[in-house]
């Protein structure tokens, strides 16, 4: 996966000014879906959006996702099974 293909933005919130980090992610690598019944296909992993990091500045986003870049990435791949 590169950095195109790798969904995450950088907003600012309104009820406080802050910036915080949205990436989509995996709901299986984020522990919400449970894993061992998407190997038996009785569910699917899904992609959604999820608020990852808060700072003060966009500034310190930027830094934050090019420091955990790899592992962000890791966490967007959707979970699958071998066939």
């Amino acid at each position: 996966m590169t950095r195109s293909e790798f969904e995450y933005d950088i907003v600012r919130r309104e009820h406080d000014g802050m910036w915080q980090v949205v990436a989509k992610l995996s709901t299986v690598r984020m522990g919400l879906t449970n894993r061992e019944q998407v190997k038996t296909r009785d569910l699917l992993d899904s992609m959604e959006w999820f608020t990852v990091r808060v700072e003060k500045s966009e500034e310190m986003c930027k830094k934050w996702v090019d420091e955990h870049w790899d592992y962000l990435v890791r966490m967007g791949i959707p979970y699958e099974i071998n066939s």
